[in-house]
Formats: structure tokens, C-alpha cells, sequence
């Protein structure tokens, strides 16, 4: 169709407020065929496509005009642009959305302000984005103010001082391994040297809301260092830092690090007696048969110990091996054998004739031979890579995790393997419970007495509310160091029935291993694989040689 309005007498208008837009259609000797295309195009080249149009309007003008009737028609209207702000639900955002305008007034910038004003929005407005969204016309759910949200504070935390400090309570994975074999020679501290210092918490910043709303942060927990910790003391010229007090070796404990002394010796024999020790002894050379080492910290030997009695409150590291004795004199004497205990990990590159208890994992290089050892979480028996890793004779026993190249020999001699349930750490699951509830009755008592004191000022000797409050902290260290114990073992409990018995090359007839009440005995050599528990059977896996390589490494 070609031609102007004028020519089809078609034309557009306003009406007289300036509101509508109409269309009028004057014959010119008949109809005019146009379809809605048509009357668009003929909109938009006479300026008015910018209208709000009315679709069934425009069907009756396309009818009309074809009808070669004349008429004055309502096709649409002049609409000004709209706006709108929301708040999110937690008055954390304001979003602009505008309408853009249709033949009508764009949006007001006057307006918007105001409106952003009367609902009370003051904090983060982007006055940019305010502007580019009117400047555009049009916009849909842009962000125009974001509030902030508050940043919690850090917890304070004990941060060491000296790289190599030992830690007393070692801590498992998610899998119940503790990823570590070599514990390490003797550190040694000198009186003043600075161990380690708590990092205060941090109070956080608050945060607020579009509205002008404070959002209070969330202060960290304070870190506190435990009372009575043995040879250390507040740096003069640092309240926030421990220093040593005497010459010793650091130990990390829960809530602090404490100082051993360190005994040193050349040797254990008859020419130095037996030795009893509040602290760590480190020996360069051997323990000859018959002596005695009790320690209340670690015990390190850099020869050999040769049917001697060892018992430290921590780790026992032995470079060479532990060995004892056969003969038919020794048996009838009661020393024909080793005898260690550690509240810690044991180490040593073998094991020959000896009983062996500690209260965390046992690492043994070589071999075990004849003996009897036991552990509250693991046996690893074998260096990684390495194709000596051998448990002939004798028992183990562990909670979590056996771990052998080779278990039992060709010759059929009885190796007993025992994992899983440990009753022992029921029992001290039981008495640690009793003790915390014990605890925690006396921390009632002295509450109350504090209470007291409080609301009835000057009822109380001053020293004795001084007393009430070191018996408090005292209490509240005590109860806090019970429960993460607690935790720990009910950790291992719960992960003792998940243990595994892994054998990285050979299980020989002769061997015995053994979950809770079930039982398997080995009556002729077998390759390499992992015992478990499965479905409340006992399942041997044969794995590929690498896997089970890399399995008992």
C-alpha cells in the first residue's frame, strides 16, 4: 500500500485532553483495503507507533475502512512511564523497576528519589544505577541499594611460636588413620625462649540493612591457655605469650604447651641404675637387660633395648630394636622378655620377644617376631615401598587398623590378629562420663556460691570469691578437656567397626585373624588382600598386587 493518510483519508490525532489517540477515516469515493501491517506502518511513519495501541480497536478501523464507512475510532492512549520499588524480605536490597512510557512522560527523577526516600531507604544506594535506569527509559528489577552484612568475628586461637613442638594427643582423619610414622627426635627449648601466643578473637564488624537497620556481628570465642602448665610462664613483656622456664622439650596439650625436662644419658646399665624421670629421657646409646625407664613424657633411644622395661606418659621412639631374651635361666628370672608401655605411639625398626601396649598407634620398620603388642588405634608394620613388613608369631591387637607385608611364616607358626572392639576403651568411655558428671556438679555448687556474692555484695571474704573463681575456670578447663576426650573415643569406638586388616603381599597358613566374635584361620598360604567386616560376616578381599602394595604402604 503506498500513499499518506492524507491520500487514503486515514488520519491520526489526539483527542482534545490529550489522552487518547483516535483514528478518523474519511472515503475518497469507496473503501480502502488495508490489512493491520498496513496500519501499523502507517502508525509508526506518522510518529504515533510510540502509543499504547489497542489490538481490537485496530481490527475494527482495518473492518471500517474496508466497509468504506466514515468514522472517528479509539485506537489507543498516551501512557506515562511507570515505576515501582521493592525491598527484599529481609531489607538487604531495593530494586527499580520502570515501565518505559508509551506516547506518554518519561519517568520522573524527582519521583524516584522521593519515593526511595519515603520508604525510608538510606544506606548503599547505587546512585549511579539510579541514573542509568531513568536515563534508559525502561528497566526490570535493577539493584539500587544492598545492604551489608555483618562480618562475624574470628575465634582467638594458640598459635605455636617454635616449629617443632611435639603434640601429645596426635588426631586421626576422617578414615581413622593417623597419617604419621615418624615421631621425631627431641626438641629442646632454653629458659625464656617464646613458645607460643594466643592470637585474641576479633569482635566483627556489624552490618546494616537498605533501611539504616544495624546488624550486630557476632564477636569470636576468646582462646584461653589452661591453668597450670608446667614449665612455662607469661613472657614479661607479653602477656599474650608463654615462655619457657626451664631447659626442656616442648609438648603442645590441649589449651597450651607445657615444658619437659629432658634426662640425657649415654646409656642404660648397672653403672647408672634404673631411672625414674618427671619428664623426657633421651638415651644415645643401648638399654641392657634387666634395667628399668620410667618417664612422665617420651622415652628416646637411639640403640637398641635388650630385655628391659620401659614406660613413658608419651611417645617411645626407638632407633634400633627392642629384644628379648629365650634361654631357659632368663624364663625362670621372668625377664625373657621386652616390656613397654606408652600412653603415646611406639616406634621402633623391630620387634623380638616383647610385649608392647601403647596408648595410640605402634609403627614397627621390619618386623615383629614373637611377641605381643597392642594398640588403642593401629599397627603398621612395614615401611612404605619398602618389601619388609613381616608379623610371624605372637598376637596383635589394635581398634582400628592392622597393617602387614606379610603375616604368620611358611612354617605354620601361630599369628593371632585381632581387631575391632576394644572393651578397654568402653571402660574409660564409662569412667570419663562419671567424672564429667562429677565435675560438673561441683561447677553447680561454686556457681551458686558466685551467685550469691553477687547479689549480696561483701557477704563473702574476698579471697575466698577469688578461690571460688580459680575453681570455676579450673572446673570449666577440666570439663571442656573430658568432653573433647569423650568425643575422640566415641569416635573411635564408632570407627572400630569399620576395622581393616590389610596384607600388602602374603597371608601364611598359621594365621589367626580375628573381629570381635568372628573368626578366620588360615590353613594354607593365601595372597595379598584386606579383611573386613561386611554385613556382619567376615570377607577377605584379594586385591591386585598394587593395590594391595599401595594398600599396606
Amino acid at each position: 500500500m503506498e500513499g499518506t493518510t492524507q491520500d487514503l483519508g486515514l488520519s491520526f490525532m489526539l483527542s482534545s485532553d490529550g489522552l487518547k489517540l483516535l483514528a478518523r477515516f474519511e472515503p475518497r469515493g469507496g473503501g480502502l483495503a488495508i490489512d493491520l501491517a498496513d496500519l501499523k506502518r502507517l502508525l509508526e511513519a506518522g510518529g504515533w507507533g510510540k502509543h499504547f495501541l489497542f489490538p481490537p480497536f485496530l481490527g475494527e478501523v482495518v473492518k471500517k475502512c474496508a466497509a468504506g464507512e466514515a468514522f472517528e475510532q479509539v485506537i489507543g492512549e498516551a501512557r506515562d512511564a511507570e515505576f515501582a520499588i521493592q525491598l527484599d524480605s529481609s531489607n538487604m536490597a531495593a530494586y527499580l523497576t520502570i515501565s518505559p512510557a508509551a506516547g506518554g512522560r518519561p519517568v520522573d527523577r524527582v519521583l524516584v528519589y522521593r519515593k526511595i526516600e519515603e520508604l525510608g531507604i538510606v544506606a548503599g544506594l547505587d546512585f549511579e544505577a539510579i541514573d542509568r535506569a531513568i536515563a534508559a527509559g525502561a528497566a526490570e528489577g535493577v539493584l539500587i541499594a544492598a545492604g551489608r552484612q555483618p562480618v562475624h568475628g574470628e575465634d582467638g586461637r594458640l598459635e605455636d611460636m617454635i616449629q617443632e613442638m611435639k603434640e601429645r594427643r596426635p588426631r586421626l582423619d576422617e578414615k581413622g588413620i593417623a597419617h604419621f610414622r615418624d615421631l621425631g627426635d627431641i626438641t629442646i627449648v632454653q629458659a625464656g625462649d617464646r613458645l607460643m601466643r594466643r592470637v585474641p578473637a576479633t569482635p566483627g564488624q556489624p552490618g546494616e540493612t537498605v533501611l539504616g537497620q544495624v546488624i550486630p556481628a557476632i564477636p569470636g570465642k576468646g582462646a584461653m591457655f589452661a591453668s597450670n602448665l608446667n614449665g612455662v610462664e607469661f613472657d614479661p613483656e607479653d602477656p599474650e605469650v608463654l615462655a619457657a622456664t626451664i631447659t626442656g622439650q616442648p609438648v603442645r596439650v590441649p589449651n597450651g604447651v607445657t615444658v619437659e625436662p629432658t634426662y640425657i644419658t649415654p646409656v642404660v646399665d648397672l653403672s647408672t641404675g634404673n631411672i625414674a624421670f618427671d619428664g623426657t629421657v633421651k638415651v644415645h646409646g643401648d638399654i641392657q637387660a634387666g634395667m628399668v625407664i620410667r618417664a612422665t613424657g617420651d622415652i628416646h633411644i637411639d640403640g637398641t633395648v635388650e630385655a628391659a622395661t620401659l614406660d613413658a606418659g608419651g611417645d617411645i621412639v626407638v632407633k634400633g630394636g627392642v629384644i628379648g631374651r629365650m634361654d631357659a635361666r632368663d624364663k625362670a628370672e621372668g625377664e625373657s622378655a621386652s616390656h613397654v608401655h606408652c600412653d603415646g605411639s611406639f616406634s621402633a625398626r623391630f620387634v623380638q620377644n616383647a610385649q608392647i601396649e601403647a596408648g595410640d598407634s605402634i609403627y614397627i620398620d621390619e618386623m615383629v617376631m614373637q611377641s605381643d603388642i597392642a594398640a588403642n588405634k593401629q599397627i603398621v608394620v612395614g615401611k612404605t615401598g619398602s618389601q619388609k613388613g613381616h608379623i610371624v608369631g605372637g598376637m596383635a591387637l589394635a581398634t582400628l587398623l592392622v597393617k602387614a607385608q606379610v603375616i604368620g611364616s611358611p612354617s605354620h607358626i601361630r599369628t593371632q590378629i585381632s581387631v575391632g572392639i576394644n572393651p578397654r576403651q568402653h571402660d574409660l568411655l564409662r569412667r570419663l562420663s562419671r567424672e564429667r558428671e562429677e565435675r560438673e556438679k561441683a561447677l553447680e555448687d561454686v556457681a551458686r556460691l558466685i551467685a550469691f556474692a553477687a547479689q549480696n555484695p561483701g557477704r563473702i571474704p574476698a579471697d575466698a570469691l577469688a578461690k571460688a573463681e580459680n575453681t570455676r575456670q579450673v572446673a570449666l578447663e577440666r570439663i571442656q578437656a573430658l568432653q573433647a576426650e569423650m568425643d575422640d573415643l566415641s569416635r573411635q569406638i564408632e570407627l572400630g567397626k569399620s576395622a581393616q586388616v590389610v596384607v600388602g603381599r602374603t597371608l601364611c597358613g598359621g594365621a589367626e585373624v580375628q573381629f570381635g566374635s568372628k573368626l578366620y584361620k588360615a590353613a594354607e598360604e593365601r595372597e595379598g588382600g584386606v579383611f573386613c567386616l561386611r554385613e556382619g560376616e567376615l570377607a577377605y578381599d584379594i586385591l591386585p598386587w598394587e593395590t594391595a602394595k599401595k594398600q599396606a604402604g
